[in-house]
């Protein structure tokens, strides 16, 4: 596969996986709500298409690590690894969010008393974020931090867009590891994040 499908591709990932991000977590989120076991039997089908999308966006990380592998071991094998490694246990943890609110779904109203689960929903709501506030914050950050730093180097993008990412990257993760600590801090501080996504998506889409 030529770097410039390669560069196309997973310009389509960022997409699926942005668009998959932000939908099927506003979704997903009726069950981190006071009163959510009631939220959910309400909208069961709403949770399960939620966490249906997280899995799609779990499968492009997957996707977007596996692909730029070999562009990157060709510039700094060591960096192109741990970039991988970090992508696939983001993907991992986002899987494992996706689970614990299926599991979380099964303990909803109607569903049979069945072992810690039932009586333990606030355990598995708590795993739940963990796991993904570590996956689509705290991970994507680290990975972001990899990428456009080996970007910068090898001058395989503008360096203007390896440093906003630079910068992009570091404020996500910042924001999970302060969310992860538990402070509850107010929405969009992702966006910069995003928009840089955006731009990089359109960047491999024209340049390959």
């Amino acid at each position: 596969m030529s770097d410039q499908v390669i560069a196309r591709t997973v310009g389509v990932l960022f997409i699926v996986g942005t668009v998959t991000a932000i939908v099927g977590g506003s979704m997903v989120l009726a069950i981190e709500h006071p009163g959510a076991l009631a939220a959910v039997a309400a909208d069961h089908s709403r949770v399960v298409t939620g966490m249906l999308l997280e899995l799609v966006l779990a499968l492009s990380v997957l996707g977007i690590g596996a692909l730029l592998f070999p562009v990157l071991r060709r510039r700094d094998e060591g960096l192109a690894l741990a970039y991988a490694g970090v992508r696939t246990l983001e993907a991992v943890l986002l899987m494992a969010a996706s689970v614990a609110a299926l599991v979380f779904l099964a303990s909803g109203p109607g569903a049979r008393a069945v072992g810690a689960v039932s009586r333990a929903p606030a355990l598995v709501l708590a795993l739940r974020e963990w796991t993904y506030l570590s996956g689509s914050m705290v991970l994507l950050g680290v990975g972001g931090l990899l990428l456009y730093s080996l970007l910068f180097r090898a001058s395989l993008v503008p360096a203007w867009l390896s440093l906003w990412g630079l910068v992009a990257a570091a404020l996500i993760l910042l924001r999970g590891v302060l969310e992860l600590a538990g402070l509850d801090l107010p929405g969009g501080g992702g966006r910069p994040y995003w928009r840089h996504r955006s731009r990089s998506t359109r960047w491999c889409w024209r340049c390959g």
